[in-house]
């Protein structure tokens, strides 16, 4: 049986006779078919409409829309949820049971099953609306109603009680517990006295409140070291002048509040605090944090800075990470070079159009994020930063690196270069990869890849060069290309793939999309751990025949091709779910498909020469997803195309079983 198989088909019928004049459509076409049949030979009754099988999706004119779009079946009120569906404003307003009342006495032609997966623009009828049938009586809904409902929900609000931590303030001071959480409890406020006689605890979690300030008393806590008060409603001016007397504090979470334009002075008066998170604030400069000599975790992402950095950032000499990522920095001062403890540095989205030299100082820098920027050129005196193993540079204007710079960067594990501006790979031949494992040059204007690139890349997994100009792979290089796992050449020039590519024993995903190939090599067979094979957008006229040995295959993305049929070979696929075959010239789906025995999702859309389907494709008991629009099918009786694809293979089901009769007669 097919289980939840998805409507494919644009056409339906909305009345019971309708229905009945498509079950008569259904036993006079079955008749045609089965005209040279033994006169003993009884067809199974099921296929005239009068029931269905367990799991099988058989007609759309049974189901209607809600007000969100769900499919609604009419006669049992089964909602059918759509994938990925946005939740309506009016969520609620509208009944299922408005449906059901105008069908409940008709003929029960087919069964909605329950489970179908239904697209809406597949399901509704032409004309329909989300508040009313063709044969049904429209339902209002009335302004005055929301309001009432708005009116109630305040009304309770204010009924409510605040928000009581005593229970929690009593048993710390009685435990003398270290830790005090009251995270997640729906503070407006604290009252003064909740801090007394507090002096002992060492944590506060105030986190997930709506607090718009702090009592001033929390200055008595003079034992604290770690304060979380992140996803607050907190305001520059809500955090008092008392908490400069939190000597103790080490860390401080202010993410997700209200700070606007600088921090106030007492909380960069914090003489022990290390860790300092601001980010999804409103600041606007960095001014006075700087004054916060012991920090070494400093996170100001996602804020409004759009100044170049104060000089005195180059005071924090103590910082292991800073990242500044998401904000309107230009610049950044010479003084950076005086961080030499920096390890992580994250300044992506900003728009920087130059570094300072000094960047070269920070020689224990691990990682560098430097993505989405306005860089032009980079300093050589990076090639000093030999402990990096990440280097990020995507989306800038580079067209080259400093020479030799990726050589001179020993640790490198992951090198992404991509939507730039390189025309050639940098400078450095193949040592430059030698640790890496990661190398991402995609979006940029390379036209082809130098002889033995690649050839000290032992370690190279993923390689992605999709969105350049690269007409052609060299044959004898494909051997040092190994250890690829994933391998992405898509938008390229390609005309044909060597034969060689049978080298690339570890890959899993290959990505040929939108080149100009025009047949594949044989040996593409030879990659049996191949997980996902993409080949939209191509001039492929055909498969190679055999692919049986590649057992690992799970998704086959052909759209868009000029293919005929699929090689016979495809059915002993044990593993594969997926195959995309639609705007091709598909005029035989060959038998051999109904052998899969996990595929889920068929698409065959806008073959424009389909006109049959093999009654086997019926025993792909895992089937969910079959589209067939826009094919003409001819030689399917009229009624049952109409009736959708789970009407279709309902239909194969029954061809199929005549045949099995016929010949067991």
């Amino acid at each position: 049986m097919i289980t939840g198989l998805a409507m494919a088909s644009p056409k339906r019928s909305s009345s019971c006779a309708e229905r009945s004049n498509q079950k008569a459509g259904c036993e006079r076409d079955l008749a045609i078919i089965t005209h040279d049949l033994p006169n003993d030979l009884v067809l199974d009754e099921d296929c005239l409409g009068t029931s269905a099988p367990a799991g099988v999706a058989l007609d759309t004119s049974n189901s209607s829309l809600d007000d969100d779009g769900d499919s609604v079946s009419r006669e049992s009120g089964t909602h059918l949820s759509t994938e990925h569906k946005p939740e309506g404003p009016h969520k609620g307003h509208f009944s299922p049971d408005i449906f059901l009342e105008p069908i409940k006495n008709c003929d029960k032609a087919f069964k909605p099953i329950h489970g179908l997966v239904a697209s809406s623009n597949l399901i509704r009828s032409p004309g329909s609306s989300f508040n009313s049938t063709a044969d049904g009586p429209r339902k209002t809904v009335h302004l005055h109603d929301g309001k009432k409902f708005k009116a109630n929900c305040r009304s309770s609000l204010k009924r409510q009680k605040p928000p009581d931590v005593s229970k929690e303030l009593a048993q710390c001071r009685e435990l003398r517990s270290q830790s005090l959480d009251l995270s997640n409890k729906g503070l407006n406020q604290i009252p003064g006295s909740a801090f007394k006689d507090l002096s002992f605890i060492t944590k506060l979690f105030l986190y997930d409140n709506k607090l718009a300030s702090l009592p001033s008393t929390i200055g008595h806590l003079s034992s604290l070291q770690l304060l979380l008060l992140q996803q607050n409603m907190l305001t520059t001016s809500g955090l008092p002048a008392e908490m400069s007397k939190l000597n103790k504090l080490e860390q401080l979470d202010l993410r997700h509040n209200r700070l606007e334009n600088v921090l106030p002075p007492h909380i960069c008066r914090l003489p022990n605090l290390q860790h300092l998170l601001l980010n999804f604030n409103k600041l606007t400069s960095l001014e006075g944090i700087t004054n916060l000599k012991n920090l070494s975790v400093l996170v100001v992402s996602r804020n409004s800075i759009r100044q170049e950095l104060p000089a005195s950032i180059g005071d924090l000499t103590r910082l292991t990470t800073l990242d500044l990522s998401f904000n309107h920095i230009t610049s950044l001062p010479d003084s950076i070079g005086n961080c030499t403890a920096m390890r992580d540095l994250n300044l992506q989205h900003n728009q920087l159009t130059r570094l300072p030299d000094t960047i070269g100082n920070l020689v224990n820098l691990i990682r560098l994020a430097l993505k989405y920027n306005h860089l032009n050129e980079l300093p050589a005196s990076l090639s000093n930063c030999t402990k990096l193993d990440e280097f990020n540079v995507e989306n800038n204007h580079l067209s080259s690196l400093p020479d030799g710079l990726l050589l001179h960067l020993p640790s490198l594990k992951t090198i992404t270069l991509s939507r730039n501006g390189f025309e050639t790979f940098p400078s450095g031949g193949p040592d430059q990869f030698k640790t890496c494992y990661s190398l991402c040059i995609d979006h940029n204007r390379i036209t082809g890849i130098p002889q033995s690139m690649f050839s000290q890349a032992a370690k190279l997994t993923t390689l992605n060069l999709c969105d350049n100009g690269i007409d052609s792979l060299l044959p004898e290089d494909l051997c040092h290309w190994r250890s690829v796992v994933e391998l992405d050449l898509g938008s390229n020039h390609l005309v044909t793939l060597p034969s060689e590519i049978r080298e690339l024993h570890s890959l899993e995903v290959l990505r040929l999309n939108f080149n100009q190939l025009e047949i594949l090599p044989d040996e593409l067979n030879m990659l049996s751990k191949l997980r996902i094979l993409t080949l939209d957008s191509n001039h492929l006229c055909r498969l190679p025949d055999n692919l049986s040995d590649m057992v690992s295959l799970q998704e086959l993305n052909v759209v868009c091709n000029r293919l005929t049929t699929f090689p016979k070979t495809m059915g002993s696929l044990p593993k594969l779910k997926v195959i995309k075959a639609g705007e091709n010239d598909i005029r035989e789906v060959p038998p051999e498909l109904g052998n899969l025995p996990v595929l889920q999702d068929l698409y065959l859309n806008d073959n424009p020469n389909l006109n049959s389907l093999p009654a086997e494709l019926s025993l792909c008991k895992t089937l969910k997803i079959l589209t067939l629009e826009n094919c003409p099918l001819c030689d399917l009786p009229p009624p049952i195309v109409d009736g959708g694809s789970a009407m279709i293979i309902y239909f194969l089901q029954q061809v199929l079983q005549l045949r099995r009769q016929q010949t067991a007669l």
